[in-house]
Protein backbone atom coordinates (compact mmCIF):
# COMPACT_ATOMS: atom_id res chain seq x y z
CA UNK A 1 0.00 0.00 0.00
CA UNK A 2 2.79 2.31 0.69
CA UNK A 3 4.37 2.04 -2.93
CA UNK A 4 0.72 3.07 -4.15
CA UNK A 5 0.22 5.57 -2.19
CA UNK A 6 3.80 6.79 -2.59
CA UNK A 7 3.30 6.39 -6.61
CA UNK A 8 0.11 8.58 -6.46
CA UNK A 9 1.63 11.23 -4.18
CA UNK A 10 4.61 11.75 -6.88
CA UNK A 11 1.82 11.68 -9.65
CA UNK A 12 -0.16 14.29 -7.90
CA UNK A 13 2.46 16.57 -6.71
CA UNK A 14 4.24 16.92 -10.26
CA UNK A 15 0.71 17.72 -11.61
CA UNK A 16 0.22 20.09 -9.30
CA UNK A 17 3.68 21.58 -9.23
CA UNK A 18 3.91 21.91 -13.09
CA UNK A 19 0.52 23.93 -12.63
CA UNK A 20 0.74 26.24 -9.88
CA UNK A 21 3.12 28.89 -9.40
CA UNK A 22 4.33 29.96 -5.75
CA UNK A 23 6.46 33.01 -4.53
CA UNK A 24 9.51 31.33 -3.68
CA UNK A 25 12.04 33.58 -1.11
CA UNK A 26 14.93 32.19 0.89
CA UNK A 27 13.61 33.42 4.37
CA UNK A 28 16.48 33.97 7.28
CA UNK A 29 15.59 32.79 10.35
CA UNK A 30 15.92 36.15 11.53
CA UNK A 31 13.17 37.59 9.34
CA UNK A 32 10.75 34.64 9.69
CA UNK A 33 7.42 35.69 11.72
CA UNK A 34 5.41 32.80 11.31
CA UNK A 35 6.43 29.00 10.67
CA UNK A 36 4.28 26.46 10.17
CA UNK A 37 6.19 23.10 11.38
CA UNK A 38 5.37 19.07 10.20
CA UNK A 39 5.99 16.64 11.87
CA UNK A 40 5.70 12.75 12.58
CA UNK A 41 3.90 12.16 16.08
CA UNK A 42 5.26 9.04 18.58
CA UNK A 43 2.42 7.01 19.01
CA UNK A 44 1.85 7.45 22.54
CA UNK A 45 1.55 11.92 21.18
CA UNK A 46 3.78 13.28 23.65
CA UNK A 47 6.02 14.17 20.97
CA UNK A 48 8.04 15.94 23.88
CA UNK A 49 10.74 16.72 21.10
CA UNK A 50 7.98 18.82 19.41
CA UNK A 51 6.89 20.93 22.06
CA UNK A 52 10.32 21.98 23.03
CA UNK A 53 11.26 22.86 19.73
CA UNK A 54 7.77 24.86 19.51
CA UNK A 55 8.70 26.65 22.95
CA UNK A 56 11.97 27.66 21.47
CA UNK A 57 10.55 29.02 18.13
CA UNK A 58 7.85 30.94 20.36
CA UNK A 59 10.90 32.17 22.87
CA UNK A 60 12.78 33.94 19.20
CA UNK A 61 9.37 35.54 18.86
CA UNK A 62 8.15 33.39 16.04
CA UNK A 63 4.37 32.57 15.54
CA UNK A 64 4.55 28.93 14.84
CA UNK A 65 1.48 25.93 13.69
CA UNK A 66 2.96 22.65 14.22
CA UNK A 67 0.86 19.78 11.80
CA UNK A 68 1.86 16.43 12.97
CA UNK A 69 0.36 12.89 11.57
CA UNK A 70 0.37 9.60 13.57
CA UNK A 71 -0.97 6.63 11.56
CA UNK A 72 -3.80 5.84 13.79
CA UNK A 73 -7.53 5.39 13.41
CA UNK A 74 -7.57 7.56 16.39
CA UNK A 75 -5.82 10.52 18.59
CA UNK A 76 -6.11 11.01 22.23
CA UNK A 77 -4.57 14.61 22.07
CA UNK A 78 -7.22 17.25 21.03
CA UNK A 79 -6.13 19.88 18.46
CA UNK A 80 -5.31 23.96 20.33
CA UNK A 81 -4.37 26.39 18.73
CA UNK A 82 -1.40 26.31 16.90
CA UNK A 83 -0.79 22.52 17.36
CA UNK A 84 -2.45 19.51 16.02
CA UNK A 85 -2.14 15.61 15.39
CA UNK A 86 -3.76 14.74 11.98
CA UNK A 87 -4.76 10.36 12.17
CA UNK A 88 -6.41 8.31 9.17
CA UNK A 89 -9.42 10.00 9.76
CA UNK A 90 -7.92 13.35 8.18
CA UNK A 91 -7.02 11.38 4.78
CA UNK A 92 -8.80 9.43 2.28
CA UNK A 93 -7.41 6.40 1.47
CA UNK A 94 -4.62 6.93 -0.45
CA UNK A 95 -3.30 9.18 2.87
CA UNK A 96 -4.28 12.47 1.05
CA UNK A 97 -6.04 14.94 3.46
CA UNK A 98 -9.27 15.95 2.91
CA UNK A 99 -10.37 19.04 1.31
CA UNK A 100 -11.05 20.97 4.65
CA UNK A 101 -7.94 20.41 5.48
CA UNK A 102 -6.17 21.56 2.16
CA UNK A 103 -8.63 24.56 1.84
CA UNK A 104 -7.70 25.60 5.54
CA UNK A 105 -3.74 25.35 4.60
CA UNK A 106 -4.34 27.17 1.39
CA UNK A 107 -5.83 30.24 3.17
CA UNK A 108 -3.12 30.19 5.63
CA UNK A 109 0.25 32.16 4.72
CA UNK A 110 4.11 31.51 6.45
CA UNK A 111 7.04 32.64 6.20
CA UNK A 112 8.61 29.36 6.87
CA UNK A 113 7.31 25.55 6.26
CA UNK A 114 9.94 23.43 8.52
CA UNK A 115 9.54 19.37 7.39
CA UNK A 116 10.95 17.68 10.76
CA UNK A 117 10.32 14.03 9.47
CA UNK A 118 12.98 11.48 8.71
CA UNK A 119 11.31 9.25 6.66
CA UNK A 120 8.66 9.49 4.17
CA UNK A 121 5.08 9.95 5.03
CA UNK A 122 2.57 10.76 2.10
CA UNK A 123 0.34 13.10 4.88
CA UNK A 124 2.61 15.52 5.36
CA UNK A 125 4.81 15.31 2.23
CA UNK A 126 0.99 16.33 1.03
CA UNK A 127 0.98 19.13 3.56
CA UNK A 128 4.32 20.32 2.45
CA UNK A 129 3.00 20.60 -0.96
CA UNK A 130 -0.29 22.44 -0.82
CA UNK A 131 1.26 24.28 2.04
CA UNK A 132 1.44 28.40 1.53
CA UNK A 133 5.11 29.09 2.40
CA UNK A 134 7.52 31.93 1.24
CA UNK A 135 10.38 29.23 2.19
CA UNK A 136 10.04 25.45 2.36
CA UNK A 137 12.60 23.38 4.04
CA UNK A 138 13.36 19.58 5.22
CA UNK A 139 15.28 16.32 4.58
CA UNK A 140 15.44 15.51 0.97
CA UNK A 141 13.16 12.10 0.51
CA UNK A 142 11.94 12.38 -3.03
CA UNK A 143 13.28 14.11 -6.56
CA UNK A 144 10.73 16.60 -6.06
CA UNK A 145 11.05 20.08 -5.85
CA UNK A 146 8.78 20.29 -2.61
CA UNK A 147 11.17 22.23 -0.79
CA UNK A 148 13.21 25.19 -1.41
CA UNK A 149 16.00 24.44 1.06
CA UNK A 150 17.10 20.80 1.46
CA UNK A 151 19.09 18.81 3.67
CA UNK A 152 20.81 15.65 2.01
CA UNK A 153 20.47 12.29 4.75
CA UNK A 154 22.53 10.18 2.82
CA UNK A 155 25.33 13.62 3.45
CA UNK A 156 24.73 13.60 6.83
CA UNK A 157 24.46 9.60 7.51
CA UNK A 158 27.83 9.85 5.26
CA UNK A 159 29.61 12.21 7.54
CA UNK A 160 28.23 10.97 10.47
CA UNK A 161 29.85 7.63 9.91
CA UNK A 162 33.47 9.08 8.49
CA UNK A 163 34.09 10.90 12.06
CA UNK A 164 34.50 9.14 14.95
CA UNK A 165 32.92 11.04 17.58
CA UNK A 166 29.62 10.13 19.21
CA UNK A 167 27.18 11.68 17.03
CA UNK A 168 23.76 12.59 17.44
CA UNK A 169 21.20 10.45 15.77
CA UNK A 170 19.14 11.87 12.94
CA UNK A 171 15.64 12.61 14.41
CA UNK A 172 13.73 15.99 14.66
CA UNK A 173 15.31 17.81 16.95
CA UNK A 174 19.03 16.85 15.01
CA UNK A 175 17.08 17.92 11.62
CA UNK A 176 15.71 21.56 13.46
CA UNK A 177 19.46 22.09 15.12
CA UNK A 178 20.89 21.47 11.34
CA UNK A 179 18.22 23.67 9.84
CA UNK A 180 18.15 26.22 12.12
CA UNK A 181 21.51 26.58 12.26
CA UNK A 182 22.25 27.01 8.48
CA UNK A 183 18.72 29.50 8.46
CA UNK A 184 20.99 31.78 11.02
CA UNK A 185 23.92 31.18 9.09
CA UNK A 186 22.70 32.10 5.28
CA UNK A 187 22.63 36.01 5.06
CA UNK A 188 20.65 37.60 2.34
CA UNK A 189 20.47 41.16 0.59
CA UNK A 190 16.90 41.79 0.02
Amino acid sequence: MKILNNYLFQKCARQYLSQMSRERRFVNYNKAKSVLLLFESDLLENNQNIREIIAQLQQDGKKVSAWGFVNKKEVSTSALLGFRILNRKHTDFFQKPVIPLINELETQEFDLLIDLSVKPVVALEYIAMYANALCKTGLRKTDLPLFDFVLDLEEIKTAAQNTESNEKPVDATYLFEQIIFYLKSIQTKD
